[in-house]
């Protein structure tokens, strides 16, 4: 007990290589759907180029023909900085870090120092890694309460929505009641969408992102066609789900849409991965650390986390959304 007691603060280098990098990257950041940029140079931009166009010119001898540069769109993210607290007793944060021990070595009788914070930190890295991905689609900086230290992804999209003229492709949807709606939610949503959202499909970045009804009901619908691939994807489970080669993706907000009745209840999204972008920076700011300790006076463990966090979309013509509020 008196190794977990142990106060530890990572800064600096640790605080990257230890905490947050592996939160950022690799294939649990691709599986969001979105761009993560993390530690990017402050102020944290999100960069977009566009090809150009027929650059082709009859060939002389001599001169320069060079046409317009490759076109540049450019957002700055808005970096907000917040705070991460947690407090546990005594006796459930032992519990806790135990049970993470054992699922990793299965060995009680070894626990050395380094076992024991790898368990502390991955379980205060798991809750943050849900509460910035929470806050990226459903924060709200004007709420009070939960989900209110940064704006997300919805809160932006929308503002923008309900702002007069937009760009956004966007169209309301009943609530779904049968399986085959999802797969009409998505074809719309596909309809809907600009010749330039659906010219960026050959590049193998377009993505949709869905409430868990849309995904659940699209997946239902899969396992009522009737050839045998559907029959054995039905008994064995698919790892993901696609329409028309793009990615389905559940966002996973159904434990917490119900509680936030400033947002839509369920929502399809089709847009390039690149276009909404999660910034994390725990470099360019004073102040940034975690840090973990035991209150002996409250007997409780507590953990403390400091960084910025931001997070929007670049261009509304590569949006496409169905919702219901």
């Amino acid at each position: 007990m008196s190794k977990i007691e142990q106060p530890k603060t990572y800064t600096g280098t640790e605080l990257e290589t230890i905490f947050f990098r592996p939160m950022f990257s690799g294939p649990d950041a691709r599986s969001l759907g979105i761009k993560v940029m993390y530690n990017m140079p402050v102020p944290t931009t999100l960069q977009f180029w566009k090809r150009a166009e027929d650059i082709l010119h009859k060939y002389t001898a001599a001169g320069w023909n060079g046409g317009a540069s490759a076109q540049k769109f450019q957002k700055t993210i808005d970096m907000q900085r917040v705070k991460a607290e947690i407090s546990y007793s005594a006796d459930e944060y032992f519990n806790l870090i135990y049970e993470k021990v054992i699922n990793c070595n299965g060995d009680m009788d070894d626990l050395s120092g380094t076992e024991l914070e790898d368990a502390e930190t991955s379980l205060f890295k798991e809750t943050i890694a849900e509460s910035i991905r929470a806050t990226m689609w459903l924060g709200d900086t004007s709420r009070s309460g939960s989900y209110s230290t940064f704006d997300g992804f919805l809160k932006r999209i929308f503002a923008d929505i309900s702002g007069g003229e937009t760009d956004i492709a966007h169209t309301t949807m009943p609530a779904l009641t049968e399986p085959g709606e999802a797969e009409l939610v998505l074809k719309e949503v596909w309809d809907n969408s600009s010749t330039v959202l659906r010219e960026f499909k050959q590049q193998g970045n377009l993505v949709y992102l869905v409430t868990s009804d849309i995904y659940m009901f699209y997946e239902d619908a899969l396992d009522n066609v009737f050839l045998d691939s559907a029959y054995q994807a039905k008994q064995n489970g698919r790892e993901r789900l696609s329409y028309r080669g793009i990615p389905v993706i559940d966002v996973q907000l159904s434990g917490y849409l119900p509680a936030l009745k400033d947002m839509p209840q369920s929502f399809a999204i089709l847009t390039d991965r690149r276009n909404l972008a999660l910034a994390v920076n725990t470099n360019d700011f004073p102040g940034t650390e975690v840090k973990m300790w035991y209150n002996p006076d409250l007997m409780e463990n507590r953990q403390r986390a400091v960084f910025m966090a931001g997070c929007d979309y670049l261009l509304p013509e590569l949006i496409s959304l169905a919702y219901r509020s």
